[in-house]
């Protein structure tokens, strides 16, 4: 790609290179300029003729902090149009926030979901007044800024919003009022409902097992009104309890969803009395055999729960306190929840992003003696493979070594080039657009890592992912609201690879993937599916009543662990 010199309206002259780009979507092409977007259409002219300058300049008007309103047009040197530009967004994209192991590494709980969820109804009251329509606020079009507290919402593309002479057609069919032949006000309040209820219970409000309807009919069970307070509607574990959501809201769910009524919600926080009818939620009954597997609780912490496991055997608690879990004595303690840990030499190497700012601590594992290294990094993600420590820079993905003199020394290795800005990072792997052709970073062996091209996600913006030896698995959504999961398996040297593809309900993806190559998921209540993938062997589904979909999968080296109601369990066959 070549250099592109545009004009920015109130801003002046800006130069687009290889090193901004972001994204490309159905209209145009996203780069980021310090803390601004540009959005470069694909097709300017049209764009003018439908009269976007006048959309652009009207909309920038719309001014609310959770808001990503246009800043301005964006034009060629010779003037003529060439896209907007608006504020850059960094935050977790809204499916992210929908699953548990979002909630349980974030420290994400009930009153966090009221108030983004409020923040969130604040916006469409705030369009409403200002006579703009949504329409397609599917969860692609917002983002959620946390950092452990007072969650905030950003929704983007506002330009594709309805208002003044504007229309709108687009909508993600998950979202859709299928009873309304028009978007407004009330469409846009059933689209929220839609969003929302995903925010405090991870699932669509359509989905769940309901007798007469096929898994995946999700438009026919919209059309039907059939939601999940259907009688008969059976939900797995890993389904957040409806008492989550406050009594007013849950009984303007049960209405829209339900009942087919399109009224204004109340909000999470309202204290009026109300009693709606008790949701019947049928769990998952399982009835397979007991005794197949060995459950073993390994640690408890109460009032300090588990929120994080580490390959290496140790586990983070909510108090920032790092446990290793052979020997349930303390680590150290960490001021944030974006860490890693590896074993290295005779103790742990553990970094922690603060700020924007990585800082390195070294704990001696026979005295607990801690040093800080002296090595301070600006930079974007920690990412862990195995055993292995990398962070992202400007550079891309660099490997991070540890030494020992007179002291531990830490320092930058072998780095791996990577667009920062096009690359999403995840648990061992990064996925990276370049063009819109989708690539996944992965490292692999003792110090080697790779970029492989994989077509089957281009169409998909993946919400999760997660790394291990030989294998990767993703969880993406596409333009029409269907979840897909991704699995690549490479070949001993990662020169070849093989890719399937499927619908999955959710963006959840509770996955265990061991050194060995063995992997353990659970999808089902009652079943834990064990497999090779290296070895293409077939899936060996083990029934046991004690399997819950709430069981959160990791691997403690060649061991299958997972986090349950704040303790840390080990899962193997009898």
């Amino acid at each position: 790609m070549s250099n592109i010199s545009v004009v920015l309206e109130h801003k002046g002259a800006v130069t687009l290179r290889d090193s901004n780009y972001v994204a490309s979507g159905g209209e145009g092409t996203i780069y980021k300029i310090s803390d601004m977007v540009v959005k470069i259409y694909h097709k300017p002219e049209e764009a003018k003729q439908r009269g976007m300058p006048d959309k652009i300049r009207l909309l920038a008007h719309l001014k609310h902090p959770c808001v990503s309103s246009p800043l301005g047009l964006v034009t060629k040197p010779n003037g003529d149009l060439a896209g907007h530009y608006l504020p850059y967004v960094d935050g977790h994209p809204l499916a992210r926030v929908f699953t548990n192991d979002f909630w349980l590494k974030e420290g994400f709980t009930q009153a966090h979901a009221s108030t983004l969820v409020n923040r969130m109804r604040e916006v469409f009251s705030f369009a409403h007044q200002n006579k703009a329509v949504l329409v397609d606020a599917n969860e692609l079009n917002w983002f959620t800024l946390f950092g452990g507290r007072d969650p905030e919402p950003r929704v983007i593309d506002v330009d594709s919003w309805s208002i003044g002479r504007w229309g709108a057609s687009v909508i993600m069919p998950s979202i859709r009022d299928w009873h309304s032949k028009t978007f407004n006000e009330r469409t846009d309040w059933f689209a929220w409902g839609i969003v929302t209820f995903q925010i405090y219970t991870g699932l669509h409000p359509y989905k769940g097992t309901l007798d007469g309807f096929d898994r995946g009919d999700l438009e026919g069970r919209m059309k039907a009104n059939a939601s999940v307070f259907s009688k008969g509607v059976r939900l797995n574990r890993a389904v957040r309890d409806f008492s989550t959501i406050p009594n007013p809201l849950l009984g303007w769910y049960e209405a829209a969803f339900q009942n087919g009524e399109r009224n204004n919600p109340p909000s999470p926080f309202d204290t009026s009395v109300v009693t709606p009818r008790a949701a019947q939620v049928l769990r998952m009954v399982t009835t397979g055999r007991t005794g197949l597997l060995v459950f073993e609780k390994l640690a408890d912490f109460p009032g300090d729960p588990a929120v994080k496991t580490f390959h290496c055997g140790a586990v983070l608690l909510s108090s920032g306190r790092m446990i290793d879990l052979a020997t349930k004595r303390e680590i150290c303690m960490v001021t944030s929840r974006n860490c890693e840990v590896v074993k290295s030499g005779n103790g742990w190497l553990v970094a922690e992003m603060r700020n924007r700012e990585i800082h390195f601590q070294y704990v001696e594992e026979s005295s607990l003696k801690s040093t800080e290294l002296s090595l301070r990094l600006n930079g974007y993600n920690l990412v862990s493979f195995e055993n292995r420590l990398f962070v992202v820079t400007d550079a891309g993905l660099s490997e991070v070594d540890l030494k020992f003199f007179d002291k531990p020394i830490v320092s930058i290795g072998k780095n791996w080039n990577a667009m920062v800005n096009s690359t999403k990072w995840f648990q061992g792997v990064g996925v990276m657009d370049t063009m819109g052709a989708k690539f996944i970073i992965t490292p692999f062996g003792e110090k080697k890592g790779i970029q492989t091209r994989i077509r089957e996600l281009d169409e998909l913006k993946v919400v999760t992912a997660k790394a291990g030896n030989r294998f990767v698995s993703l969880i993406g959504i596409d333009r029409s609201g269907v979840y897909h999961k991704v699995e690549i398996t490479f070949d001993r040297e990662y020169q070849s690879h093989k890719v399937w593809v499927a619908e999955t309900d959710g963006p959840e993806l509770n996955l265990a993937i061991l050194p060995k190559g063995v992997c353990a998921t659970i999808i089902k209540d009652g079943e834990l599916d064990i497999f090779v993938p290296i070895k293409n062997q077939d899936i060996n589904r083990v029934e046991d009543k004690g399997i819950g979909t709430d069981m959160i999968l990791s691997n403690w080296e060649d061991r299958v662990i997972y986090i349950q109601n704040g303790a840390v369990w080990s899962l193997r066959m009898k």
